[in-house]
């Protein structure tokens, strides 16, 4: 072995001498480097060669391999999602502000309490308007009465027709001053607008209430649905009825959601579309305003090859490529340098393509740990 190596390094020493031209110190060194090169090739060869011999022959070597991790190929479906930030909206939450002013009489409802459409929340003090309605409808009994004998009397033909006109155009008035004044009670309270929880009580018994200041507060989570901004690169990759998954950072809890509506506006400051997802029935804790994750599906390939991301590698073109296993004696291999194409990537597993027709098949070893360690067709040592 000492002999072939001395003999090899004289050859390509010799042949540097004798191949150098005579342009200068220049050429000389490059042709001393080529035949180096050619002579490290040379001897890298041989002594791979004897080392797979010893390891074929001798049973008390073991040689020093590089060692790797692999996992087999598996054939299968690769899906892909877009993760953003959203935040849970109610489709129907209201702050209720009394439209006229007045002193807080009563509270009929509490916080956390289910009322209906049209139910009593909030009663001011209204008494000054109590008496004018009071008033208001003894003045229309009266016009009424005095209508009816009116009435009475121009059936008989007696009295003047102008007599019954102004008859009824008082009863009118008076009756719309009573609806007036009823209307202006109805407003001194605040009843809930829709179905809903209470999800707050703004003033206390005695507080001066205002209409710019709300007095109380009602949910409906019935349709709560989460609102998020999605980078405008998605917009024509994100569909309405594209399955979605959403999760909580503040509970142990996901969901399954469709998208519902993907917005049409891009708003010039941050560059983003809006995105509506539907969310099922939840249950008390799904909050408006609770921060959620969202993972819109976008892709989805029924017959993908995925390995962890860590086991592609790139050369210095760029090129992508990975190290699959020959198998070799016992717990060693050798590994093949690959070409493939990236076609997608998602939570550390990318999607990889061979660029050599079915040199990637259901079963063959890839190397996933160790494989910046490895040169094409270097024996390698497999990890268990």
């Amino acid at each position: 072995m000492r002999k072939t190596i001395v003999l090899m390094t004289m050859a390509a020493l010799m042949a540097a001498c004798g191949a150098a031209p005579a342009t200068g110190e220049l050429g000389r060194k490059r042709a001393e480097r080529d035949s180096l090169k050619e002579a490290y090739d040379a001897l890298g060869l041989r002594i791979r060669e004897i080392e797979e011999w010893l390891a074929a022959h001798d049973s008390t070597s073991r040689r020093t391999l590089p060692l790797v991790k692999a996992m087999p190929v598996h054939v299968g479906r690769f899906d892909h999602y877009v993760d953003v930030h959203g935040s849970v909206k109610a489709d129907r939450a209201a702050d209720l502000h009394p439209l006229t002013g007045g002193r807080v009489r009563a509270l009929h409802v509490a916080t956390g309490d289910r009322v209906r459409q049209g139910q009593l929340l909030v009663s001011l003090d209204n008494d000054i308007v109590r008496e004018q309605i009071a008033q208001a409808r003894t003045g229309y009994d009266l016009a009424r009465t005095a209508f009816e004998k009116q009435d009475r009397l121009w059936k008989q033909q007696i009295g003047s027709e102008m007599q019954w006109l102004q008859a009824k155009a008082q009863m009118e008035q008076a009756k719309a001053g009573v609806e007036t004044l009823e209307e202006q009670q109805r407003l001194s309270n605040i009843t809930a607008p829709f179905d809903g929880v209470v999800d707050d009580i703004l003033v206390r018994v005695g507080d001066l209430a205002a209409p710019q200041m709300p007095a109380a507060r009602v949910v409906d989570l019935t349709g709560a649905q989460l609102e998020a901004d999605m980078p405008e690169s998605y917009l024509g990759r994100i569909r309405k009825g594209a399955p979605a998954r959403v999760s909580f950072p503040a509970l142990d809890t996901v969901l399954e959601a469709r998208v519902g509506h993907t917005g049409a506006y891009i708003d010039p400051a941050n560059r983003t579309f809006k995105l509506v997802v539907h969310v099922p029935d939840g249950g008390a804790y799904i909050h408006p305003n609770l921060l959620s994750d969202i993972s819109v599906l976008d892709l989805s390939i029924d017959s993908a090859i995925a390995v962890p991301s860590s086991a592609v590698l790139e050369d210095l073109d760029g090129r992508s490529y990975v190290f699959i296993l020959e198998p070799g004696p016992g717990d060693e291999a050798r590994a093949v340098k690959l070409p493939v194409r990236r076609t997608s990537e998602y939570k550390g597993m990318t999607c990889i393509e061979a660029l050599t027709a079915g040199a990637l098949r259901e079963g063959v070893p890839v190397v996933t740990e160790g494989a910046r360690n490895v040169s094409n067709g270097q024996a390698v040592r497999i990890a268990h």
